[in-house]
């Protein structure tokens, strides 16, 4: 197959200058956590599939709700911030939970895109 590139599991993308390695980021639809820092005109390496350890904080965007298991969480780009509210980017999974209110580093299962 001449046409193969790369299997898509880490990509080269325009994040923004100042992001660092372990950055949850949104570029266009793709959603993916920064495996390098970003360099000086914004380009990093992006893991866009695996498990993370990543900071969630448990509102929806109006309320504090408690964040279960397999629940589905979204990225907030304007804050950086993952939590439940359903209007921003699905970005993940929980696999670990958070008590209503709180902001804690969890296991989060990124979104196949």
């Amino acid at each position: 197959m001449r046409n193969f590139v790369q299997m898509g599991e880490r990509l080269e993308l325009n994040v923004g200058t100042g992001k660092k390695s372990g950055d949850p980021v949104e570029v266009g639809s793709l959603i993916g956590v920064c495996v390098t820092d970003a360099d000086a005109n914004g380009n990093a390496v992006v893991a866009t599939q695996g498990v993370f350890l990543l900071s969630v904080t448990a509102n929806d965007g109006t309320n504090n709700v408690a964040v279960n298991q397999g629940d589905p969480l979204y990225f907030d780009s304007a804050s950086g911030t993952i939590n439940k509210n359903s209007t921003n980017t699905l970005f993940g999974y929980a696999l670990q939970p958070v008590a209503s209110g709180a902001t804690a580093t969890i296991e989060v299962k990124l979104a196949a895109k």
